[in-house]
């Protein structure tokens, strides 16, 4: 029998109570239904534009309740106006509307029971977001439903207060290289057990990236990604887990985290730079899901630019990488057939989605050699200007 945690046997209350109301109500439950969803869509879209509040994270967390509040709204007002409408049958009438309002309830709490765990399972927090993420009715759902609509999957993309540097100033070399898809596949295979997600509170927002774990207990990302951030949450198989700090450079825009109880196999840097029209698999959290892209090295070049905090002039050698990345992919490995880490993606092309830059892995090598033994927490800096 799969395990059900306490939010399982929650759910189960309220899909009781759903189905009795439903009995009760008959057809008038189609117009419960349709308040209930119309007022999530119309909170979920309207607030984050109306609401004239400053502080992202209380933003956020204000939009939120808001949107359910909204939708029981939604769901009374439907209520009232399908008890005016709709004459309540007899007799077998009566006993086919009770069966149909009972389904219908059931199958939308349902449906809003998926749209609001996703939610809640993103958010950085530990606890009720790990019950979440853990629980196996939520986790049968999200697997089965369809996509959760872009704007309840990505509350947290409205309010990203540490979006990657700007730092290239001229074009990538835009000639477009082909690809060996059976090498793709092995590398992604070889990346996905790997790859985390990282958020956190911070900055006024909820801070979003992408990491790769890198060593015992240990996951490397981009500095910018937790910059400012006291407490980032590391994401991995349905499960949140706290970050320490151990390693934060803010002009290559490296960071490390040391994580407790972290069961998963590291990835390994590669000692030496690749060649050119090399595969590689991109993989990462674009949008808050995973994704792993295909990708080609095109170009491995020395680029000055400034700190992630627009600061001084830094060198770096990176990697020109054709691939499509999105916000939320800073952070991930660069990964080979082999296994290793050749990159780590840190920007992209402005003008498009299709070029990223990933930090070439020889120069990261000595801050994960420092990290292995590191338990102290740094400091993560300032926030970026945003």
């Amino acid at each position: 029998m799969p395990y059900l945690n306490w939010v399982d046997f929650i759910i189960v209350a309220l899909l009781i109570a759903v189905a009795i109301q439903g009995i009760r109500a008959g057809l008038i439950e189609i117009f419960v239904i349709g308040g209930f969803f119309s007022g999530l869509f119309l909170g979920g879209w309207l607030f984050p534009h109306l609401l004239p509040i400053h502080d992202r994270t209380l933003l956020t967390l204000v939009n939120a309740n808001l949107v359910l509040l909204l939708a029981v709204f939604g769901a009374v007002k439907g209520f009232d106006l399908g008890h005016k409408l709709i004459a309540s049958g007899k007799g077998k009438l009566r006993r086919a509307e009770a069966v149909i309002g009972s389904v219908l309830g059931v199958v939308a709490m349902l449906a809003a029971v998926g749209l609001v765990g996703v939610m809640i399972g993103r958010l950085p927090f530990g606890g009720f977001s790990n019950s979440a993420n853990d629980s196996y009715t939520i986790q049968t759902l999200s697997r089965h439903l369809p996509p959760v609509p872009a704007v309840f999957a990505e509350f947290d993309r409205l309010v990203d207060p540490n979006s990657p540097p700007h730092i290239f100033v001229t074009p990538p070399s835009l000639a477009p290289r082909s690809l060996a898809q059976s090498e793709f596949e092995l590398a992604a295979a070889k990346a996905t057990a790997a790859t985390v997600r990282i958020t956190s509170f911070g900055c006024g927002g909820v801070a979003s990236g992408s990491g790769f774990v890198v060593g015992d207990n240990l996951v490397a990302t981009n500095a910018h990604v937790i910059a400012g951030v006291k407490r980032p949450i590391v994401k991995y198989n349905n499960h949140s887990y706290e970050g320490v700090p151990v390693s934060f450079d803010p002009n290559l825009d490296f960071a490390i985290l040391r994580v407790k109880n972290l069961d998963v196999s590291p990835l390994f840097l590669a000692g030496a730079n690749v060649g050119l029209n090399t595969t590689v698999a991109v993989t990462g959290y674009p949008g808050g899901n995973y994704a792993a892209a295909p990708g080609i090295v095109s170009n491995d070049i020395n680029i000055f630019g400034r700190n992630i905090y627009d600061l001084g002039v830094i060198g770096r050698n990176v990697y020109e990488i054709q691939t499509h990345i999105a916000e939320g992919s800073s952070g991930g490995p660069v990964v080979l057939p082999s296994g290793q880490v050749v990159g780590i993606i840190f920007a992209k092309y402005d003008l498009s989605d299709d070029y990223a830059y990933a930090l070439t892995s020889p120069h990261l090598l000595g801050a994960v050699r420092a990290a292995q033994h590191a338990t102290n927490r740094v400091n993560t800096g300032a926030c970026m200007a945003g």
